[in-house]
C-alpha cells in the first residue's frame, strides 16, 4: 500500500502577484524539491515562451518567477498517492490558502492548475478569506494531452502578465 507523501514549501518570491496552485507535486518535484520539475510538464515551457529564453535550471525557473512575481505551491498538503497522477491521489489533506494569502497580500490572483487543484480548492476554501481572483484553468501536466503547448500559452500567458502591467 502506498504510503502517505507530502508536499514542498511554498515558493513566494517578494511582491508576488500571481499564485499558481497545482493539486500535489508529481514524483520528480518532490525529488527535486522545486515545482513543476517533472520534464514533459509545460508550465516551465509557457513562462520560458513568455520572456524568450528557456529554463533548463532551478535556479533560471526562479529567476523567471520572480521576474514575473509568480508563486507557486498547491491545495493538497499531503495525500496517499502511489506515482504522480491525480487519480491516484487518496485522502487528501488540504493547506490553508487563505492563510498563505493573508501572509502575502501582494498575491492578487490565483491560478488553478488543472481539474483536481480546482476541485479542492473550491472544497476547502473559504472564499470569503481569500481576495485574490481565481482562475481554473487546464492542467500543464503531460497527461492532460488535450492541450498543446500553444493553447496553455494563450490561456495562461495573459492572466500572469496582466498583472505585471
Amino acid at each position: 500500500m502506498p504510503e502517505r507523501i507530502f508536499g514542498l514549501a511554498p515558493f513566494i518570491c517578494p511582491e508576488a502577484r500571481v499564485l499558481i496552485l497545482g493539486s500535489m507535486p508529481s514524483e520528480a518535484s518532490l525529488k527535486q524539491g522545486f515545482y513543476y520539475g517533472h520534464k514533459q510538464n509545460r508550465l516551465w515551457k509557457i513562462v520560458g515562451l513568455m520572456l524568450g529564453r528557456e529554463l533548463n535550471t532551478i535556479e533560471e525557473k526562479k529567476a523567471a518567477a520572480h521576474e514575473l512575481k509568480l508563486a507557486f505551491f498547491d491545495v493538497i498538503k499531503s495525500c496517499v498517492r502511489e506515482g504522480s497522477l491525480d487519480s491516484a491521489i487518496t485522502k487528501p489533506e488540504p493547506e490553508d490558502i487563505a492563510a498563505l494569502c493573508a501572509q502575502y497580500p501582494s498575491i492578487e490572483r490565483i491560478i488553478l492548475n488543472g481539474g483536481l487543484a480546482k476541485k479542492l480548492f473550491f472544497k476547502f476554501n473559504d472564499l470569503s478569506k481569500i481576495k485574490a481572483e481565481v482562475f481554473s484553468l487546464p492542467s500543464t501536466s503531460p497527461a492532460n494531452a488535450q492541450y498543446s503547448l500553444e493553447r496553455l500559452t494563450a490561456l495562461y500567458s495573459p492572466i500572469i502578465r496582466c498583472q505585471n502591467s
